[in-house]
């Protein structure tokens, strides 16, 4: 039976690898271990060190900025609180821009269907929905030394004039009548005063009021 060597070709005798390691002692090998071993634990503890002062110093860069932020935040404060406000100054002057009654042209309106030899001595509107609380109504603007006018009530509109005769008071409803903004047009007392427009039949009329529905 043939011998098999079963030691890789360098540790077989003859090879220059072979004789390595042989002429040295278990001490100094164990010396050689021991420095090699406190040279990688010094190298670690070295780059622990290190990292520790990294993680440190990033650290106290946080702390310096969340302090940095925390100033500005409180000098920033006056000025959100401003910007609040104003935002909710134009968000109440838009609401009320938005509700805004176009006066002049409901005046306008009702002075194109007026017929001829018809005049009006008082006139009363109020919006049904004031624009802000406490908001004034629109004033009552009587003639000088004319009657005061059926308060407006409910109906939110009333006006007493003179016409020269009964026809036009009649006229008068029909026309008040078709105005967009007015409705349940309404004859409340007529007094005939004589057969000129100075001495006309004097009227009072009252309606329900709706700027929003009708006001151009």
């Amino acid at each position: 039976m043939e011998a098999v060597n079963l030691l890789p070709a360098y540790a077989r005798p003859g090879h220059p690898w072979a004789a390595v390691g042989r002429d040295l002692s278990a001490r100094r090998v164990l010396k050689g271990g021991s420095v090699v071993a406190c040279v990688a634990v010094l190298g670690l503890g070295l780059g622990y060190a290190y990292e520790r002062s990294v993680v440190n110093d990033r650290r106290a860069s946080l702390a310096d900025v969340q302090a940095e932020v925390a100033v500005a935040d409180a000098k920033a404060a006056p000025f959100r609180s401003a910007q609040a406000a104003a935002a909710a100054r134009m968000a109440a002057a838009g609401t009320v821009s938005s509700r805004r009654i176009a006066w002049e042209g409901l005046l306008a309106d009702l002075s194109s269907v007026l017929p001829r030899q018809v005049y009006l001595q008082s006139l009363s509107l109020q919006s049904p929905t004031p624009l802000a609380p406490g908001a004034i109504p629109a004033p009552t603007t009587p003639a000088p030394g004319t009657p005061t006018p059926a308060t407006t009530g409910p109906s939110g509109f009333s006006a007493t004039g003179v016409a020269s005769s009964h026809v036009k008071v009649a006229l008068v409803l029909d026309r008040l009548a078709s105005l967009p903004w007015l409705s349940n047009v309404t004859l409340v007392s007529t007094v005939n005063g004589g057969t000129t427009l100075s001495r006309g039949d004097t009227f009072t009329v009252t309606a329900g009021f709706n700027p929003i529905g009708g006001a151009k």
